[in-house]
């Protein structure tokens, strides 16, 4: 009984030994040279700014608090219904 639980531990141990020194080498294969890089602050004046870094964003945060609102009324109404059916 034991065995087998240790020898689960260390297969898990070995996986995320593994992924965790993988990490840094897929990170630095992900670095691209002689790519130009802004170092500006973003010009609002663009339209294609304005959508990508204000609209957007605002667009994603109302979206994601009305979701959260309706998730929490389903909920709040399966629990009510499971205490009728109580």
């Amino acid at each position: 009984m034991m065995n087998k639980f240790l020898y689960k531990n260390t297969r898990l141990s070995n996986f995320l030994l593994a992924i965790i020194l993988l990490i840094p080498g897929i990170s630095y294969a992900q670095y691209q040279e002689n790519i130009p890089k802004p170092s500006g602050p973003v010009d609002l004046s663009e339209t294609s700014n304005q959508v990508i870094f204000i609209a957007l964003p605002l667009l994603i945060l109302i979206l994601y608090l009305i979701f959260r609102k309706r998730i929490k009324k389903i909920k709040k109404d399966k629990n009510e219904g499971m205490k009728v059916d109580k």
